[in-house]
């Protein structure tokens, strides 16, 4: 397994693009989940007026709101995330597409690393993007729970399991993007398929079947592992009758990562049968 990784690495450390994509990716989500907070929702807010009780504080920016405090940080911040899984993917096609345009699979086997020993060197690719996002948000996080909140009377790891959730999500489109790159060979073609199959094939598909079978088609569990918080955030969500999840859904995370395995077992198969 070490020379596994050892290989796989080697090929990662001297290829200028993983490393421009992931420090781009990393800044630019970073700078993302810092900034987002000042964005401005009601103009300049308003305090609350104490001589009139139906006065009551308009928060300035995402930040007064409370997309900041603890407990609710781990969801907002892993779900806004999630908007940026799509960038790994895109690294993990192009590696995929240039170890076909190369032949360096084809040179590995020949130097003699078997199909499946080639196979699992690329899940540590896999492994490494999807650890990576997840720090990143981690970090980030933990970062905006000490400037934002009063770590004397507030729980540090309440609802974190929101960030291995948004790793059940990054792995799952990663796991995605390597079946199509197995399968398809070419990184534009599998990025096309990627895209219209997640935002308009299933979303459409689901429609059609309606509940609860939409709720198990592929990409449908990774969705909600990790609730849109903004409902919750402006106090809207008991008007609009939205229940407010305030857990990982177990089911939807088991879900997530069964798909995961059967598509890395779909790619095994695909790459098995292949002609290299």
């Amino acid at each position: 397994m070490i020379k596994l990784i050892s290989i796989e690495w080697h090929k990662l450390r001297y290829h200028r693009f993983f490393w421009i994509g992931m420090v781009l990716f990393v800044l630019l989500l970073s700078a993302l989940l810092v900034s987002f907070g000042s964005f401005q929702i009601f103009g300049s807010g308003a305090e609350a007026d104490p001589n009139d009780p139906s006065m009551l504080a308009i928060p300035a920016n995402l930040a007064d709101a409370g997309f900041y405090t603890l407990p609710f940080v781990w969801q907002n911040t892993s779900y806004l995330a999630g908007f940026f899984k799509f960038i790994p993917a895109f690294l993990m096609l192009f590696f995929m597409a240039s170890e076909f345009e190369y032949r360096t699979m084809r040179q590995n086997v020949i130097d003699g690393l078997s199909v499946g020993e080639f196979f699992f060197s690329k899940i540590f690719s896999l492994l490494l993007f999807a650890l990576v996002c997840t720090i990143t948000v981690a970090l980030t996080t933990s970062v905006l729970i000490y400037s934002y909140n009063d770590l004397a009377e507030a729980d540090f790891w309440l609802q974190s399991s929101f960030i291995i959730a948004f790793f059940a999500e990054v792995f799952f489109i990663l796991s995605l993007a390597f079946f199509l790159g197995i399968l398809l060979k070419k990184s534009a073609l599998a990025i096309i398929i990627l895209v219209l199959y997640y935002f308009v094939v299933e979303p459409v598909l689901g429609f059609y079947v309606g509940s609860p079978l939409s709720d198990y088609l592929p990409t449908r569990p990774s969705r909600n592992l990790i609730p849109e918080p903004f409902t919750r955030l402006f106090k809207i969500n008991s008007f609009l009758n939205i229940e407010s999840l305030e857990s990982v859904s177990i089911k939807n995370l088991l879900i997530s990562f069964l798909y995961s395995i059967v598509l890395l077992f779909g790619s095994f198969m695909v790459l098995k049968k292949r002609d290299l």
